[in-house]
């Protein structure tokens, strides 16, 4: 591969006979013919650096089903074409809306009503010609398995980024059963950080309602979620919007408005730039995979379930307390008892929104640390719980009035941050 000086211009690619290639505008499209083996070398020059001469020969040698072209699968899809995967197969039965376009890595206005998976092919022949690019328009399911899975040739491995639960469960399952490797996408709707993005097994998963639901749909299929080729990409973000409520008439007669039957009409909040990541990320992680330069992620850090327990267990003993001294007059005034957090609520408060650290005393985790409500007159809630030290819960009972105001406003910005997310499950069953 020779250097090229600054300034100098990109050859003009050409096809295999050695004519110029088409470079018409969007007025007049016409068919892109493959790169002659020269251009298609200097079109994935910076990846053949990265993986090598032989890894690159592994990564265009490669088939990959997508199932799912939605925002997660199209942006998969078209990074692995792009990287110079050379055979993939596209499943998805849907098509693109117009709400879809803020999420979706290809679509355009005027692929609004046409097969998702349409949209992604005629956008990878104007970049990718020499991807061979299947596309299949149905809905995924057991009966459909086959026409996907074994139809094809050797099938190196498989995207899925279904967002619909038993739909997954069931790809999932046939993957194992042939075999195939696969990384499975969780939920990327109703989040935002990008920080909080993980591959790891079913068990690692945390605060991802899909995930548990996941877990679940493979237990009925006879399907041990510790299987060592299931492979997830999730989020381990607390949910900050919740799905958009039934309107009179979907309430009227829910089924009438499912896509298909049994699926979810309850729309979901999404900030477009969530499933382009996961989707980006799946695709760095098959090219390393077929590349044979394999990475090994870091699941999130779970706190023990031992720890979660416990703090809970406290938060319950001291609720109990209060509600014998509401009872014997004791208790101060205006006092409210009751317990509307879970282990898992524990999990969150400490690691996500107090960040394992007293605001009060500075104090971090290694020192004995409690969840305190911070409004006596309130339940013990995701939005009125603290975390705090020993030293910063004696200047707390000391009255927030003597507390430093920075601290004060910092804490109440923190339970105002809970609020938002309290109580929601973007996966409740409608």
């Amino acid at each position: 591969m020779q250097s090229r000086k600054r300034g100098d211009e990109d050859p003009q690619p050409t096809t295999n006979d050695g004519a110029q290639a088409n470079n018409d505008d969007n007025s007049n499209p016409k068919i892109i013919p493959k790169l002659s083996e020269e251009f298609r070398l200097e079109q994935l020059s910076r990846n053949v650096l990265f993986f090598g001469e032989d890894g690159m020969r592994k990564i265009r040698g490669s088939t990959v089903v997508v199932v799912g072209l939605g925002g997660v699968g199209s942006h998969a899809a078209h990074l692995l074409a792009r990287s110079g995967v050379e055979k993939l197969i596209l499943m998805d039965f849907d098509q693109v809306t117009l709400s879809s376009t803020n999420r979706h890595a290809t679509a355009t206005l005027r692929d609004v009503g046409t097969p998702k998976v349409a949209a992604v092919k005629k956008f990878l022949a104007d970049c990718v010609p020499n991807c061979e690019v299947i596309v299949i328009n149905e809905m995924f399911n057991t009966e459909a398995a086959a026409g996907v899975l074994d139809a094809h040739g050797k099938i190196d491995f498989v995207v899925d980024a279904i967002d619909d639960i038993p739909t997954k469960a069931q790809l999932v399952k046939a993957c194992i059963d042939r075999k195939i490797p696969f990384l499975s996408s969780m939920g990327a709707a109703c989040k935002a950080d990008p920080t909080r993005m993980h591959i790891g097994d079913l068990r690692s998963a945390v605060r991802d309602a899909l995930a548990t639901k996941l877990r679940w749909h493979l237990k009925k299929l006879k399907v041990s979620i510790d299987d060592p080729l299931i492979r997830i990409l999730y989020s381990s973000e607390k949910v900050v919007a919740e799905l958009a409520p039934l309107t009179e008439e979907q309430k009227k007669d829910p089924k009438a408005f499912g896509t298909v039957e049994n699926m979810r009409i309850r729309v979901l909040p999404v900030v477009g730039t969530m499933p382009a990541i996961m989707g980006m990320a799946i695709s760095s992680f098959v090219l390393c995979e077929l590349g044979q330069k394999p990475f090994h992620p870091t699941a999130a850090e779970r706190l023990g379930k031992q720890v979660r327990h416990r703090m809970h267990q406290h938060i319950k003993n001291r609720e109990t307390e209060l509600k014998e001294q509401i009872e014997n007059g004791t208790a101060p005034k205006g006092a409210v008892h009751g317990v509307e957090v879970d282990s898992d609520d524990v999990e969150y408060l400490m690691a996500e929104l107090w960040r394992n650290r007293c605001l009060i005393s500075g104090d971090r985790l290694g020192t004995s640390l409690e969840l305190i409500k911070w409004d006596v007159t309130k339940k013990a809630t995701l939005s009125n719980l603290v975390l705090m030290s020993a030293k910063g819960l004696k200047e707390f009972k000391k009255g927030k009035a003597g507390l430093k105001p920075e601290v004060v406003e910092m804490i109440e910005r923190r339970l105002s941050l809970a609020k938002e997310v309290e109580g929601k499950d973007v996966f409740t069953p409608t």
